[in-house]
């Protein structure tokens, strides 16, 4: 009977051990959240400042505000078996997508190679970004390997372009 009893508490005692901290933004939904527990912890943003992308915002573009808020996010995963840390935020201008995608082609070369999709970006382990193409009005500009991604995604709107950057990175 020791035994269960013993596996029950060592099962339960590093939950016991957590802690929660939410910190809302202004009135709306929007939070930051920070969850720690002696396994890990997971880190939400709800305003992800763009650099962390890597890449300059477009100029004069400002973040959408598709369901009502600003469309961004900065979640961190860290754990000592695996870790993950995504960077994504949805922007919008009157611009035509040609000028837009002409500024994230120069801004790209930094991270060369990299490969430019109407359709789906198909990701090997360490090898370049490959095109699973498809007639599409999406295009997306991607660099780097499968543990690390650095993709641009531009779209016609009726009056201009959508356009969103994100960075992923994962450790096994």
């Amino acid at each position: 009977m020791l035994k269960p009893l013993t596996a029950l508490v060592v099962a339960i005692l590093p939950l016991t051990a957590c802690s929660v901290e939410v910190n809302k933004h202004g009135g709306g939904d929007a939070a930051d959240v920070d969850v720690r527990t002696p396994a890990g912890a997971i880190r939400v943003r709800a305003a992800a400042p763009s650099t962390d992308t890597g890449l300059q915002v477009y100029p004069n573009a400002r973040l959408s505000r598709e369901h009502g808020h600003r469309e961004s996010a900065d979640v961190s995963i860290d754990t000592a078996w695996f870790g993950l840390k995504v960077v994504a935020a949805s922007y919008e201008t009157d611009d035509e997508p040609a000028k837009v995608l002409e500024y994230y082609r120069q801004q790209m070369t930094r991270y060369s190679p990299f490969v430019e999709c109407r359709g789906r970006v198909r990701w090997r382990r360490d090898d370049p970004p490959s095109c699973h193409d498809r007639d599409s009005t999406e295009v997306q500009l991607a660099a780097g390997i499968k543990a690390r991604q650095r993709i641009v995604s531009v779209k016609p709107r009726a009056s201009g372009t959508e356009f969103a950057l994100v960075y992923v990175n994962t450790k096994d």
